[in-house]
């Protein structure tokens, strides 16, 4: 009697020891799913203003980053220069202010020289053997992606604590001016808002470059004369209207595309789970469709805005500032390893030699 009393008593034991087991097994299950289910907030901030067409898309990307999380990330959007100015954007995610920021990276060039080549260097995203807007824009991609120029970007931006997410277009960068040109006498010393290196390469055109007028600034400098033309893309009619004190759109186009990134402060980036990672690039690579899709419209739309007057450079025009480009060229080539890299990438991709 006493032994069968004894079997069941730990019997009892056993079943006890395998219900606590279970329990807290349960108990580390619903801390992982609750884990899981952490909701990220992201904050990323534009370089550009309010009316630039590619600051408008990026709630694009805010949308289908939360889709494609099922929730998980929610990203605020802001315009330059809402949280910092232009000229503070990229210290401030770097340093965790802004987790993420929308730019181009000829406006860090002086930090990451590469941005530049990235960006688009004069004539680099002249795309002739393609037909279509579209397809200009899908080898561009391919060759960011396939022919090893996102990797020296990824190395490079990493080396300041930011992780290279993905590219976008913003169409064809162009002059916008308040007066009729076709000739290098009609440049010569005009006063132009421009980025980065392309301050540089007008300036050796006979232009006055600068970079010291924020965008939002640039409508009542070309009315006042404080400057006689600006680079900018198809928002400077869309969105932006600077087409009213400078009606004169400069053809062609020194590149079909230019490039801008999304970067990601490097911290925030390496903390998300692998699963927002994914969604949070997937979001990147539907924010380059729209791009793509909308950026196309714009600049059809362009050619039938009123006040629009198109303005074409001659031939022998054209030759001189694709001479400069090839210098330049080779000029930043000599810059750092990454430059020299990115440059014979391009030269091979572009065929030149």
């Amino acid at each position: 009697m006493k032994t069968k009393k004894l079997g069941l008593l730990v019997l009892s034991l056993i079943l006890a020891v395998s219900l606590a087991g279970l329990a807290v097994l349960a108990g580390c299950g619903g801390g992982e799913e609750e884990e899981e289910a952490e909701v990220y907030t992201l904050k990323i901030q534009s370089g550009y203003p309010r009316g630039d067409i590619s600051m408008g898309l990026l709630e694009v990307f805010a949308d289908s980053a939360y889709d494609r999380s099922d929730g998980r990330l929610v990203i605020e959007v802001y315009a330059e220069p809402e949280i910092v100015p232009l000229d503070e954007l990229f210290m401030a995610t770097k340093m965790g202010t802004l987790d993420m920021l929308q730019c181009g990276g000829t406006f860090w060039g002086g930090i990451v020289p590469v941005g530049e080549i990235e960006f688009g260097i004069p004539f680099a995203y002249d795309i002739p053997e393609k037909d279509t807007f579209e397809a200009k824009a899908a080898e561009i991609r391919r060759f960011f992606f396939e022919d090893g120029l996102v990797e020296i970007l990824r190395r490079e931006y990493g080396k300041q604590g930011l992780y290279w997410l993905d590219m976008h277009t913003y169409g064809p960068v162009t002059i916008h001016s308040k007066y009729e040109v076709h000739t290098m006498a009609d440049i010569a010393g005009k006063k132009i808002r421009d980025e980065g290196l392309w301050t540089r390469y007008h300036n050796s055109l006979g232009m006055v470059g600068t970079t010291d007028i924020p965008p939002e600034d640039v409508y009542t400098a070309l009315t006042t004369g404080a400057l006689d033309m600006t680079q900018w893309d198809v928002s400077a009619i869309s969105g932006l209207s600077w087409h009213e004190p400078a009606p004169y759109w400069v053809h062609p186009h020194q590149n079909e595309h230019i490039i801008g990134h999304i970067l990601v402060n490097k911290a925030r980036w390496d903390g998300l789970p692998a699963g927002l990672k994914q969604a949070l690039a997937d979001a990147a690579k539907d924010y380059w469709d729209a791009c793509v899709e909308t950026y196309k419209q714009e600049v059809e739309n362009a050619y039938n805005a009123e006040g629009v007057i198109v303005c074409e450079l001659d031939e022998a025009t054209q030759a001189v500032w694709r001479a400069k480009a090839l210098e330049l060229w080779d000029e930043l080539a000599t810059h750092d390893a990454a430059c020299a890299e990115a440059i014979a990438l391009l030269k091979d991709w572009r065929g030149v030699t």
